[in-house]
Formats: structure tokens, sequence, C-alpha cells
């Protein structure tokens, strides 16, 4: 709403209400005032015509003499404003006035001589205002025996000659006084005057006030647009701060020092401002929060509206599909997902599966939105890496089918040993032991198995206590060197020892530490060709001593690296060579069951170093 619209309405309906009011006192005044002029009339008649009958009356008594009577009363209506009539009790007229020069007033109208005579016969004044047709003539004059005292009064008089009946037409005003001769009745004294006689003296009055109100009107115009103007104004400032506000300027305030309306309109709407400035920033607060959380989690969570437009991604979406930031279009940049999002919003039913984006397992579910009433407002996906729950599945079965082999090895060869052995079909000693050796070989594996398998279930599960104590890993590591290097000899290998002369006492558990040392070289050793160098160092690190084994063997693959510590890992897939593929397994536990920490560094096809913390002891 612009101000000049609502100033002119304002302007419109107080100038009219203005103009409105002075056209009621117009007409109000024109409906009462003949009304009002007509009694007024009434109450100036009525003691004009006591005066013409005590006139009569004293004529009669013989103190006015009868020549003196008519020139008395007059022979204008100017001298009592209004037509005179002195009748008798059978109403006829005996003296009358005259309106103008030239002209003789008539006899007194019948049907109003008829009408009040009677009233005024009984000795009371009549009074009529009106039209003659509202008079009614149903009443009849009866002569009274006093008739003849006001014949002489008419022999007298020089108009009683007059046989013409004055003609009154429209509305008048009349009035009839008694004459009354030692307490009898004897006549009536009438006085009349038309309506239009009555408003044409008081025209000049009706002409006064109309233009006076005319005036008023016109003076009034001035006042009405200064009021106008002073009842705009606030509501085109009020309208201003609330435009501004609705623009999101919250700061804006409304005038609310006036002691009027317009200031209580202003309080409120500041009281509102600043309760949706408080809501808002609440909101606001509670956005970025979530927000916050959202860019947060490590899931990822797509969100489109019912058009198929994306309204939210956030970061760890674009990681766990493998795409910039800066990617606008997920349709084009991955239509394998958005298709899971079509298919939801098609169908209003929630789209499960899992992709694959290079090594990493992604799971999507997505989830239709409704309001209530069960109409689609879009869908929201969430994206979680699977990739460890699968692989996990994928060890378990790993694990099995590994163990399984494990196991069916040693029992195979044993089997195929001792079926020739019960048939006879082994016949010499010798043939015999070198049967009952394999066979021994194999249970034996077949036990170190089985005990391995026990040992690191105990650990993983806390019931293995590993006691700590304060040892020196010197003697340890001179009892390793000299074991190892016999065995690098016999298989034509080098061992470098590479350990300091003397080693600070450390906190753990000597045999433990020893069983690592021994998994680690063995494991070296195995993965190390003829001609290898497999070497064993130790260095004071800050609070720890860490010894490495590094060996120049096959390496491990950046893949496998990660899982290198797990049960039954192999760099030989086939599973060839030695060993049950739990010694790393078993070493990594053992360290970290002593609160140490075990590393691995290696490049496929060059070698790996192996390397664990003993902590100085203090």
């Amino acid at each position: 709403m612009r101000r000049g619209g609502f100033f002119r309405r304002t302007l419109l309906l107080v100038y009219s209400t203005v103009a409105l009011f002075a056209l009621l006192i117009v007409a109000i005044y024109t409906g009462i005032s003949p009304q009002l002029f007509a009694r007024n009339k009434i109450d100036d008649l009525i003691p004009k015509g006591q005066i013409i009958s005590g006139y009569i009356e004293s004529t009669l008594r013989g103190e006015i003499s009868t020549a003196y009577l008519v020139p008395l009363i007059g022979r204008s209506t100017a001298q009592w404003e209004a037509t005179v009539w002195v009748v008798d009790i059978d109403g006829d007229t005996l003296i009358r006035t005259q309106q103008e020069a030239g002209r003789r007033v008539g006899r007194l109208p019948a049907r109003l001589a008829q009408a009040m005579l009677p009233t005024v016969l009984g000795g009371q004044i009549a009074t009529h205002i009106g039209d003659q047709e509202d008079l009614s003539t149903a009443s009849q004059v009866t002569p009274g025996r006093a008739s003849n005292i006001l014949d002489g009064l008419a022999r007298q008089s020089s108009d009683a000659d007059a046989s013409a009946e004055e003609d009154l037409s429209g509305n008048i005003v009349a009035v009839a006084i008694p004459i009354t001769f030692f307490g009898e009745v004897v006549g009536a004294v009438f006085m009349a005057q038309t309506m239009t006689e009555i408003m044409s003296g008081m025209q000049a009055l009706s002409d006064a006030i109309t233009f006076s109100v005319l005036l008023i009107a016109l003076l009034m115009l001035p006042i009405v647009l200064y009021f106008a103007s002073r009842i705009s104004r606030p509501v085109a400032d009020l309208r201003a701060v609330a435009l501004t506000m609705a623009g999101g300027d919250l700061t804006a305030r409304a005038d609310d020092q006036r002691s009027d309306e317009f200031g209580e309109l202003g309080g409120a709407l500041n009281y509102l401002s600043a309760e949706l400035g408080s809501t808002i920033s609440s909101l606001e607060l509670e956005r970025n929060r979530l927000q916050s959380l959202i860019n947060g989690v490590s899931e990822g969570i797509i969100a489109l509206d019912e058009r198929g437009s994306t309204t939210l991604v956030n970061p760890a979406a674009y990681t766990l599909l493998r795409l910039p930031e800066s990617a606008g279009d997920l349709r084009s940049a991955a239509p394998d997902v958005l298709a899971m999002f079509d298919e939801s919003l098609s169908g209003m039913q929630t789209v499960r599966r899992t992709i694959w984006r290079g090594r990493t397992a992604i799971h999507i579910s997505v989830s239709p939105l409704t309001r209530t009433g069960g109409a689609l407002t879009g869908c929201v996906g969430i994206l979680s890496d699977v990739t460890s729950a699968e692989r996990l599945e994928q060890t378990r079965r790993d694990y099995v089918a590994n163990v399984s082999h494990e196991l069916r090895t040693p029992l195979t060869a044993m089997r195929a040993l001792l079926e020739p052995l019960r048939d006879g079909l082994i016949k010499t000693e010798e043939q015999r032991q070198q049967t009952y050796d394999v066979v021994l070989r194999e249970t034996m594996r077949l036990t170190r198995l089985v005990s391995d398998m026990l040992e690191l279930s105990r650990m993983q599960s806390g019931k293995a206590s590993l006691s700590r104590s304060r040892f020196c890993p010197a003697p340890l590591l001179e009892l390793i060197r000299e074991t190892y290097s016999a065995y690098a000899e016999d298989y034509q290998q080098v061992f470098i020892y590479d350990v300091p002369d003397t080693l600070p006492e450390v906190i753990g558990n000597p045999d433990r530490t020893q069983q690592v040392l021994i998994a680690l070289l063995d494991n070296a050793f195995k993965y190390s060709p003829e001609d290898g160098v497999v070497t064993l160092s130790a260095a004071i690190d800050a609070d720890v001593i860490r010894i490495t084994v590094r060996d120049t063997g096959i390496g491990i693959s950046e893949d496998d690296l990660p899982h290198v510590f797990d049960r039954f890992y192999k760099a030989d897939k086939s599973h060839g060579g030695r060993g049950t593929g739990l010694g790393l397994a078993i070493a990594y536990e053992i360290m970290q069951q002593l609160g140490e920490e075990m590393a691995v560094e290696s490049t496929l096809g060059e070698g790996s170093a192996f390397s664990f913390t003993l902590h100085i002891a203090t």
C-alpha cells in the first residue's frame, strides 16, 4: 500500500465525515425548523390574541368606544404579524385585519371556525399547525344565548360588509383566544399565518446557517489535510519499517515513543522484530550446527528434491565417490548413483545397493521423504564406506579357507603315508622309519598350527596375560645373533648384526620379545633369496629403543601392506613356503599387549623392514 493511496483515503474519509456532518445539520435544520418556528409563532400569537381579546372585553364594558376599537386592532397584518378575525359565537366575522392596501381580508374560513370554535367556546385556547384539510369538521357550532352581545360591535365595523372567505392555502399556524364577558364566552379572536409567511421571515437565518455550514466545510479542508497527513505519516513510517524487516534487516525499529495507538503498534512491531531476530538467530545456529554435523560425519549425504534437483551434498560424499567438490552436476559425474535416487523417487521406496569405487566398497541407502498427507518432497541417500566390513567378511571367508587348507595339507600327507603302511606296502624297516619321520614332522606341524591359533585367540580375547619387567635387551639380541648367523650360513644368506655394544634397560617381556624377533627373522629369511641380506639393527629413538629387521626379499605390494599383520597372510598367494601364516599376526598382537608399536615398510621386489619399540626404563 502506497502512502499516497492511504493519505487520499484518509483525507476522503475525514472530509466525507465533515461534509456528511454539515449535510446532516442542514437536513435536520430543514426538517425540524418549520415545526420549531410554528411552535414559536404560536407562543408569540397567543399573548397578542389575549391583548386583542382584552380590547374587545374593554369595549363591551364601555371602557373603549367601538369607533376606536377597529383602529386599535388595526387594518394591517403587519401590526400583529398575522391575520386577525374577531368572531361571535356563531363564527360570524365581526372584525378582521387588512393584508395590504386596496384588498380586504375575507371572512374566517368555515373549516377553521368549525374545527376550533367548539374548543374556544369551552373557554380554552385552541391551536392548529398544518393544512386546513387536516381539520375535522364534524363538530357544529351551536349558537349561545349571548350571541347578541357582539351585534352592535359588528354593526359599527366598517368592514362588516365583506362577504368573501379568506383564502389560506397550504400549511398554516392558527390560534383562537376566547372572548369573555362577565365570565361567559361571547366570541373569539382568531389569528392565523401561513407557513410560507413564517418561513419567509426565517429565510435569512436559513441562508445564514447554510452559508455557515458550507464555509465551515471549506475552512475544515486544510485542517482535514493536516490531520490526514498526521494520521498517514505514522502508517507510512510503520510500513517502511515493516518492509525493511521483511527485506532481512531486523535491526530496523519503529517509533514507539508516541502515546497513541501508533506508538503501541510500533512497540508491537519492535517486539515482533526482536523475537523474530532471536528466532532466526536460533534457527541459524541450529542450521550451522546441523551443517557442521553433516560436514563432519564420515558418511556421505546426498539430498534431492521432488524434481530430482540436488539440494545437499556433504564433503564426505565427494570423497567416497572420488569426485572433486567443484563437480557441479552429479548426474553426469556419478550417473549410477543418481539412478538409485531416481528409482527411489519414482517408486517411493527405499533403495539399497553396494557399489565399488576402485578398492572402496560404498553402501548406498536412498529413502524417499514425504510430508504429512503422503506428498513426496524428495529423497535422501546415505553413503557408507563398508570396505572394512567387506574385507572383514572376506577375511573371515579366507580364514576358514586358510585354516582348512593348513589343516588339510599335513592330514593329507599323513593319510598318504599311513595307508600304505597299514596295507603292508612298505616292506623294509628303513622305509618304515622314513614314513614314521614324515608322519612325525607333519604331526608336529599340525600341532604348531593349532598352538599358534590358540595363542593368537587367547591374546585377541584378552585371556593371555603378559607380565612386564626390567631387562637388558643386549644379551637377548646377542643370543639371536649367534643363532641366526649359523642359520644364514646354512641357507647361503648374509646376516648383518648392527646393534650398539651397550643398550639401556627396557620395560617389557623378554620371552615375548625373543618370540617376536624369531618370527620376524624367520619371515625375513624365508622370503629372501640366496645371497639375500637380512639385517638386525637397534637404535635409541627418544625414550624407546627401535629394533628393526630388514631384508632384501620379494617385498610386499602397496595394496597388501595394510593387511600384512592379518591371520594367515602370506606374500605368496599360493601358500607356498614354510610357516603357518600366523607368525606376524602373533608378533603384532604381542606388541599391542605390551603397549609397544610395530610398523612395516616395504617396496615390492626390493625387500621389507619390520620394526618394533621397547620403552626405556626410567
